[in-house]
């Protein structure tokens, strides 16, 4: 019962350890609405279109490599533990990704200033 106990607390330790984010989990970084202000509605529409093109893609790659860094953990907390201590999760991928949500929601506040339909 001991030796189950312990390898479901150390199961548990090495899924929790690393900071790399599914997209799902990425919040959207706040950026100003009045950064398309200048912008009609048609170049609203076609800046929103232009980014949210590249969404799938980021996504993409932050689960990419949020599973890579999973498998990496697991591996690093088996075989020599020390490592999986400076894993570096995926925080480049997901400030893409935040930073686009946020571009998205700033360009649909900036049309709904405008009256855009």
């Amino acid at each position: 019962m001991k030796k189950l106990t312990m390898f479901l607390m150390i199961g548990i330790l090495v899924t929790s350890c690393s900071t790399a984010k599914r997209a799902s989990e990425v919040s959207p970084v706040y950026i100003p609405s009045e950064t398309y202000a200048n912008l009609s509605c048609e170049e609203l529409a076609q800046a929103a279109d232009k980014i949210r093109s590249t969404v799938p893609a980021l996504e993409t790659a932050v689960n990419a490599t949020q599973k890579t860094d999973k498998n990496k953990s697991i591996a690093a907390w088996i075989v020599f533990w020390p490592a999986a201590l400076m894993m570096s999760g995926n925080a480049e991928e997901q400030a893409q990704l935040a930073t686009a949500k946020g571009q998205i929601d700033a360009i649909k506040n900036a049309a709904m200033g405008k009256d855009c339909g």
